[in-house]
């Protein structure tokens, strides 16, 4: 009966393994993941029923990863369901190397128009940065703090245009977004805008706005 509580970990593990070897889509791992969590939430449900010793134990070791999957869960969706955010929703920048990479093919790299009400009222805080410094430095700070990021990756830069372009992996599964920053000038000033837009999904449980709004500020602080 212990073994059965330990049914949904190598599942996981399995799927946290597909995940950080790269395997496409990454939602296969996700999937994998899920499935062991409810692997779990069935042997929980076996080990109680069967009435065995120490069976309410046993059957929280077993379900332990199927609560922590619903929290989560429920955790992503007070999120907005969206999962293309940028400072610019009106003229939000565009990508150039994501439209080629072989995970984008056939995906509309567009904004969504409906996205934009959605991330002005729910994203209020996600704005342009202004910065004093002329656009060859701001470009210049941009780049560097892109390769200075942990599991982010420059893939496209157009001085003349003022982009910079990534690609972000995440530590858990290894999801791969798209990033791209646009700097450009604004009077006497720099204008800095942002988007990061998911490659799978068709939410992002938060995660684009909270890397838009973690990059303009270590920008603005460098």
């Amino acid at each position: 009966m212990s073994l059965l509580a330990a049914t949904p970990y190598p599942i996981i593990l399995l799927g946290m393994c597909l995940g950080t070897i790269g395997v496409r889509p990454t939602l296969l791992a996700w999937a994998t993941v899920m499935l062991g969590a409810l692997s779990g939430l069935g042997a929980a449900v076996v080990i109680v029923v069967t009435g065995q010793p120490h069976s309410w134990g046993l059957s929280m070791v077993a379900a332990l990863p199927f609560v922590i999957v619903a929290l989560t869960t429920i955790k992503d969706l007070t999120y907005p369901l969206i999962n293309d955010v940028s400072t610019d929703v009106d003229a939000p920048p565009r990508f150039e190397a994501a439209l080629h990479a072989a995970a984008n093919a056939g995906r509309d790299m567009a904004f969504p128009k409906r996205f934009a009400p959605i991330v002005r009222d729910k994203y209020p805080e996600l704005r342009p940065l202004i910065l004093r410094e002329p656009k060859r430095e701001v470009l210049e700070r941009v780049a560097s703090l892109m390769a200075e990021m942990p599991n982010w990756t420059a893939t496209f830069r157009d001085d003349s245009r003022g982009l910079v372009e990534g690609e972000v992996r995440t530590p858990f599964l290894g999801f791969v977004d798209d990033v791209v920053v646009r700097v450009a000038d604004d009077g006497g000033s720099t204008r800095v805008d942002m988007r990061s837009k998911s490659r799978e999904g068709l939410v992002d449980g938060g995660a684009n706005g909270k890397r838009v709004q973690g990059f303009l500020a270590r920008l603005a602080d460098a």
